[in-house]
């Protein structure tokens, strides 16, 4: 998983995984205050809660990002490499996991449960069961790869492999995110934030250096934050029936935003396979550091998207919906322009903070930090996307971002390395936030 995002166009399915960072429970009350019963004051209002949802959002990433960086500093201190460029390796793939245990099922419960606030329980019990599924699937294949690879801490990673089953407890916020209830996820996730660096700063101060076992307790910390989001969003929760949502349905809604999530997660992941096949697991490292200094960036953008996703579907049903995705857009990208240009002159400086050879990865800073601008204005057009229930254009600009990095992957990295990897990125970003661009601008004049 990448530092609790993933840097895409699209907002990582209802928020950050916590990975370096939901289901209907039994015996709960109903919901007080359903979607349908807010007023038309209170919907002209929606975009201050925006702004202010992720307000906290980013407050709470501002300390995650302390934690991430303390937790992958001690670990570039204190492993090797090789090592360090294994783990980070993982956890990107975590990254692709968590997309397909998710599968579209956080997304398609949270736009069908505002249009229909009384499906929600059921709703949460369908996904439940479709992520658990999934996720089993998702374990037992990374298990059986690992050994069949001779991967170094093989049963470590495999242990490692059950923490996406867990996706199922963070279902349970659902509630909050419709009512656009920030404040006691950021709280959850921040508490599990902490409990991973307490974690691995005391394997470390015991002399731990396997990648593996640090992986394991990532994963431990990560699960406990899914517990604790679980039991806060419980109380909000109604009850549900597993018959009262078909699969068919459901699914045909789901699997799209689960594919197109999916495949920006591998276009992403892509990087480090061919850094990896073709420069080692040092350089892995040496890239995914200047990847987490990209996705600590895009903070804003993701977390605006996802706080916005409810207060878009409402405004598309108004048919206001290209105003208000440019209400977002404009001052994200803004914004993030400005940030960029400050950052910029000081990427190896960055970089240096965590060893001196991390600085060869300056070049590949300071182009990804051209596609945090890219995502800023892809983010909220692609959300805007979602709301309308654009599924089929979705599809078709996640599926073509995917072959447009691998064709440029297997192009640019055997030859120019890091630089490359990260020039294929800045491309596919931009390609994404044109593309929503253009398939909202016609949908508008249609």
């Amino acid at each position: 998983m990448k530092a609790s995002m993933a840097p895409t166009g699209l907002p990582w399915p209802l928020g950050a995984p916590f990975f370096l960072g939901e289901v209907a429970p039994r015996g709960l009350g109903y919901c007080t205050r359903p979607m349908s019963a807010f007023s038309p004051s209170e919907n002209a209002s929606v975009p201050r809660r925006v702004w202010g949802s992720t307000g906290w959002m980013v407050a709470g990433r501002l300390w995650s990002s302390v934690c991430t960086l303390a937790v992958l500093w001690l670990c570039a201190q204190n492993l090797e490499l090789s090592a360090f460029g294994r783990l980070t390796f993982y956890l990107a793939l975590f990254g692709v996991l968590d997309a397909l245990v998710d599968l579209g099922t956080g997304q398609a419960t949270v736009q069908l449960s505002s249009r229909d606030p009384d499906l929600l329980g059921s709703l949460l019990v369908r996904a439940r069961r479709t992520r658990l599924v999934v996720g089993l699937g998702a374990a037992a294949t990374l298990a059986l790869g690992a050994f069949l690879m001779n991967e170094p801490d093989a049963g470590w990673i495999a242990l490692a492999g059950l923490y996406p089953l867990n996706h199922t407890l963070e279902l349970s916020t659902v509630a909050l995110r419709n009512r656009i209830q920030w404040k006691p996820q950021v709280a959850m996730r921040s508490i599990a934030s902490g409990l991973r660096l307490a974690l691995v700063t005391g394997a470390i101060l015991m002399g731990e250096t396997r990648a593996g076992v640090i992986l394991v307790l990532i994963a431990s910390a990560s699960t406990m934050g899914n517990i604790l989001l679980h039991r806060v969003g419980k109380p909000l929760l109604p009850r549900g029936t597993f018959q009262a949502v078909p699969m068919g349905p459901f699914l045909r809604l789901a699997l799209p935003l689960g594919i197109a999530a999916l495949a920006q997660q591998l276009y992403f992941y892509v990087d480090n396979l061919f850094v990896r096949a073709h420069w080692g697991e040092a350089s892995v490292g040496t890239y995914n550091v200047a990847v987490r200094i990209m996705s600590w960036s895009l903070s804003l953008a993701v977390y605006a998207a996802a706080a916005a996703l409810p207060w878009l579907s409402r405004a598309h049903k108004r048919g206001e919906l290209v105003p208000a995705a440019m209400r977002l857009t404009l001052p994200l990208t803004l914004g993030a322009s400005l940030a960029v240009a400050l950052l910029w002159p000081f990427a190896g400086d960055l970089l240096a903070l965590f060893g001196e050879p991390f600085r060869a990865a300056e070049g590949a800073l300071q182009l990804l930090l051209l596609a945090v601008i890219c995502v800023h204005a892809g983010a909220p057009l692609t959300t805007a996307l979602v709301a309308a229930g654009r599924t089929p254009a979705i599809l078709a600009l996640t599926l073509s971002a995917l072959l447009i990095n691998l064709g440029l992957n297997s192009l640019w990295v055997p030859t120019e390395g890091l630089v490359g990897a990260a020039r294929a990125t800045l491309i596919t970003e931009g390609w994404i936030a044109v593309g929503a661009a253009l398939s909202l601008i016609l949908r508008a004049r249609r």
